[in-house]
C-alpha cells in the first residue's frame, strides 16, 4: 500500500504543453473507497483502490492484463478521458471527458512539502512549483468537485 500526497491544481489560464499519452479510466466503486480501472496508451492496465486519510490517501494498485481493462471499459461506466504529459514532477492531464479542463497534480514524497490541510501553505508550495506556462491557477486539493472520480459523473 502507498500513502497518496498531492497537490491539485486546475489550471483556468496558460496552454499545457503538447504530449503526453492518451487515459481512460472507468469508475467501478465509489463510496469509502473508490475502485477504478485506468487504461493507458502503449501500457498495460491498472486496476486502483484508494480510501480517504487525513494527510492524502492510501492507495492499492494492481497490472491487470490490457484485455481486461478494455473489457471493464466497454460497460457504461463513469469515465473520465484525458491526455497525461509527465513534465518532471508535474503530471498535467488535458481532459476531453466530460469536459475540457487542465489539472495538474504535484506527487508529494514522505515528509515533503506543507500539511496538506493548510490551503494558504498549499498555494506558497504550488507558487513555488508553477509551470512558466500557467498564468492562472485554482488550488482544487480540498475540493471533491475535481476528483477524477467525480468529474466521471459529470455530464457534458
Amino acid at each position: 500500500m502507498a500513502i497518496e500526497r498531492e497537490i491539485r491544481f486546475r489550471v483556468t489560464r496558460g496552454d499545457a504543453p503538447p504530449g503526453g499519452r492518451a487515459v481512460v479510466q472507468g469508475y467501478l466503486w465509489r463510496r469509502l473507497a473508490t475502485l477504478r480501472i485506468r487504461l493507458t496508451e502503449g501500457r498495460e492496465a491498472r486496476l486502483t483502490v484508494k480510501t480517504r486519510r487525513g494527510d492524502g490517501r492510501n492507495e492499492w494498485e494492481w497490472s491487470v492484463p490490457a484485455w481486461l481493462g478494455r473489457a471493464l471499459l466497454a460497460l457504461p461506466l463513469p469515465r473520465v478521458e484525458k491526455t497525461r504529459l509527465q513534465a518532471g514532477r508535474l503530471e498535467i492531464d488535458r481532459l476531453s471527458w466530460p469536459e475540457p479542463i487542465v489539472l495538474c497534480e504535484l506527487e508529494l514524497g514522505p515528509g515533503e512539502g506543507p500539511d496538506l490541510r493548510d490551503a494558504a501553505a498549499r498555494a506558497r508550495w504550488m507558487e513555488d512549483h508553477r509551470p512558466d506556462w500557467v498564468e492562472v491557477w485554482e488550488d482544487v486539493t480540498d475540493d471533491p468537485a475535481y476528483t477524477n472520480a467525480r468529474l466521471a459523473r459529470r455530464k457534458p
